[in-house]
């Protein structure tokens, strides 16, 4: 699609509140959930959806309403907040170091009766885990691999013995072992959908020919389970794959667009803000760092600006820096007014989202319903 069309950007501007705030379309949200649903169910695997995306309760009882297998979330806290939200099946996908940094998440499991997955890539994960355990046995938990398959952030070496010797580990503590879980976050930065297919390809085969190394080794129950939304936008399902746990999907950005991946009129969430000024170098905005963040892609993306801000009529513009407050805006011909809205489509929707307390889901028919960014905050 040519996102240099006004047709692609335009949409209305309702001025019914105080900005800078987050909007979600609602349309636009639905039609994203239900496209990767249907890519699961099609392909005949579990969906585990990465909250850290939304944070939002609301949009993960959709998730699960639509078919989704539990959640995946960063942080125990997190974890906690969705359990009090009616989550009863997590994937903390987080390395655990210390027993007290999940004691309150496995004691709330406990008490909701929830199932509780936690990875590890080390062998002192693997005792912090069995501590934490010891103090809270009535929690139904489970502990699944982290394999490295080229990010190079966390997860055991899937050349080497690593993973067996942590399964052994896991058997002696009396862990029960959940099999094998990888994020192939480094597919941000191959920059279109046909490298980004070929990374998903290689993720697959490193994590079959570990899993068949288990087998070998006697963990006959080992299933395969994969996450992020480049991999699961641009490839499909690798047969053999057990869970796919893709996040940013639900409300995408312009790293999507610019990688192939989405198109402009998939794009679920927007920043509402005010120009609050206009001088011959700038309009400037409501909406600094505090509200879009200054993130620029992650993983190997790198915009050249902090979002594209656009007006009712489809006018594009680059947010070219940021301060705290105040957000930049490159014009040329066409000069916004002091006063009026425009809305930007941020580089990352991820840590946006992070940013505020709540958002407005925009229904077609304009009304604005506010919902809570449910997990803001949880950062233990």
């Amino acid at each position: 699609m040519d996102m240099n069309s006004a047709d692609n950007w335009q949409r209305p501007l309702f001025d019914d509140r105080l900005t800078p705030f987050i909007e979600v379309d609602a349309q636009r949200l639905e039609q994203n959930l239900q496209r990767m649903q249907a890519k699961a169910d099609n392909a005949g695997v579990a969906l585990r959806p990465h909250i850290k995306t939304h944070k939002s309760v609301f949009i993960a009882r959709r998730q699960q309403e639509l078919g989704a297998q539990g959640i995946t979330v960063s942080k125990p806290s997190e974890g906690v907040s969705f359990l009090r939200g009616g989550a009863r099946d997590l994937l903390l996908a987080y390395p655990v170091v210390r027993a007290e940094s999940i004691a309150e998440l496995l004691q709330q499991a406990a008490q909701q009766q929830a199932k509780i997955t936690l990875i590890v890539d080390a062998l002192h994960g693997v005792a912090a885990i069995a501590e934490a355990q010891r103090k809270q046995p009535d929690c139904e938990l489970a502990v699944a691999i982290k394999v490295d398959v080229g990010l190079h952030r966390i997860g055991v070496n899937p050349h080497n013995d690593e993973a067996i010797k942590l399964a052994q580990a896991l058997r002696q503590n009396g862990l029960r072992f959940a099999g094998l879980v990888s994020h192939a976050g480094h597919a941000y930065g191959a920059g279109n959908p046909a490298a980004i297919s070929k990374i998903a390809i290689q993720e697959a085969q490193l994590m079959f020919a570990l899993q068949a190394q288990l087998h070998q080794a006697g963990f006959n129950i080992c299933p395969v389970s994969v996450g992020s939304t480049p991999t699961a936008l641009a490839a499909n399902v690798v047969p053999g794959t057990h869970e796919i746990r893709p996040g940013n999907y639900a409300l995408l950005d312009l790293t999507a667009c610019r990688l192939g991946l989405s198109s402009v009129d998939e794009l679920a969430l927007s920043v509402i803000t005010r120009v609050v000024a206009v001088n011959e170098h700038f309009a400037i905005v409501d909406a600094g760092s505090k509200m879009l963040s200054s993130d620029k892609g992650p993983h190997g993306t790198n915009a050249s600006g902090f979002g594209i801000a656009v007006d009712e009529m489809g006018n594009t513009y680059e947010v070219s820096k940021l301060s705290e407050e105040h957000g930049f805006i490159v014009y040329q011909d066409i000069r916004p007014v002091v006063g009026s809205l425009l809305r930007i489509f941020p580089n990352h929707s991820c840590a946006v989202m992070a940013q505020s307390d709540s958002f407005v889901l925009r229904h077609a028919d304009g009304r604005g319903q506010v919902e809570p960014v449910s997990a803001r905050g949880n950062f233990i």
